[in-house]
This record gives C-alpha cells, sequence and structure tokens, in this order.
C-alpha cells in the first residue's frame, strides 16, 4: 500500500511540476532570472519533461505488481481499436500543430539566426477544426487502452488521467486570458475531446 501511495504522489508531483513550469507566472519569473534563456526555454521543459517522465516510468515498471485486467480474448481488439483512435488523434494533431515551436526548436533557430520568434497564430486547420485538444484525447485513449491493468500502473494511469482533464481546463483558462473572444468563439463551436455532430 505504501508504494502505490508513493506511484500516485510521484504522479501527482510530476504532474504539477509539468503544469507549473509552463504558467505565465514562471515564464515571467523565468525571463526575469534568466533571460539568455528565453530561446531555449521551451526545448529545456521538453527535454526535462520527457527525462524525468521516462525516469518515473522506469521505476515504476520496476516495482512488483499484480494483474487486474488483461486484455484477452475479444478484449484485445476493444483495446487495440482504442490504441488506433489514441493514433489517429496523435498523427492528426501532429499535422494540424508546428510540431517545431512544441518542441521548442523554432524558438532555438529564429534565436541563432536573429530573429525575433513569432509564436504561431491561431488556427482551426485539420483536426482543430472539429477537437480543441486532439492530443489531450489521444492521451486520454492511451492511458485507458496502453497496458494490462495492475495495481501499479492502475494509481499512476488514473493519476495522469485526472491530470489530463485537469491539465485541458488550465490551458484552456491559458488561451482564454491570451486569446480573449476569439478562444471564447473557438470553444462554442468546437468540442473540447470529441467531435461535435
Amino acid at each position: 500500500m505504501q508504494t502505490l501511495l508513493l506511484v500516485g504522489l510521484s504522479a501527482a508531483a510530476w504532474s504539477f511540476l509539468h503544469s507549473f513550469f509552463i504558467t505565465h507566472r514562471w515564464q515571467r519569473l523565468q525571463r526575469r532570472l534568466w533571460p539568455h534563456l528565453e530561446p531555449y526555454s521551451r526545448l529545456i521543459y521538453v527535454v526535462l519533461n520527457t527525462l524525468s517522465l521516462g525516469a518515473l516510468l522506469l521505476w515504476w515498471w520496476a516495482l512488483p505488481e499484480r494483474l487486474l485486467w488483461a486484455w484477452t480474448g475479444p478484449w484485445a481488439w476493444v483495446r487495440w481499436a482504442g490504441l488506433a483512435v489514441a493514433g489517429g488523434f496523435f498523427w492528426l494533431g501532429a499535422r494540424a500543430y508546428d510540431n517545431q515551436v512544441f518542441l521548442g526548436l523554432r524558438q532555438v533557430q529564429d534565436h541563432r539566426n536573429g530573429r525575433p520568434h513569432q509564436d504561431p497564430t491561431f488556427t482551426r486547420r485539420g483536426i482543430l477544426g472539429r477537437v480543441r485538444h486532439p492530443w489531450y484525447t489521444g492521451t486520454l485513449l492511451f492511458f485507458v487502452f496502453c497496458l494490462p491493468v495492475t495495481d501499479v500502473n492502475l494509481v499512476w494511469r488514473g493519476v495522469f488521467l485526472v491530470y489530463t482533464l485537469i491539465g485541458a481546463q488550465l490551458e484552456e483558462r491559458k488561451l482564454l486570458a491570451d486569446l480573449g473572444r476569439t478562444y471564447e468563439k473557438y470553444r462554442e463551436d468546437v468540442g473540447r475531446f470529441w467531435p461535435r455532430f
């Protein structure tokens, strides 16, 4: 029980830090304290998040766990269908977003070429005309279908599922602050996780 509590707390701590380090408040503080790192901040954020999550996953996978549910028989088809839909949302999102900006590579390139970085303009192209957060949809589906369910991964998957829902809400608040009425209208027209028919 203590191990499961540690798994849940570590997943929650990672989730909190993941969101905190992308807030406007942190970005303003970072600009004030380390202005020379500004062009590299997004890339540093992505690398540190990826490495820290990888370390957590390695630790969680090394823990002894008890199988609670396996996707056997016809359920295997349900699992693979869910993962295929998740993959579709990830792929469609990758086609709609500027992945160079998402990873922080464009910011570094602009800095090295002496150009001021321009954030991408708001767009509804591709899947973004149907779903506001396709990568969050893919993430939710992935966490549901990714592995056989064990006591250990049920805890971290549960925390990450809740965090994804909260993270979408936090991102919406940030986008509303940045884009105002444009994003408000977008929310009225386009579903958050699923297309509106």
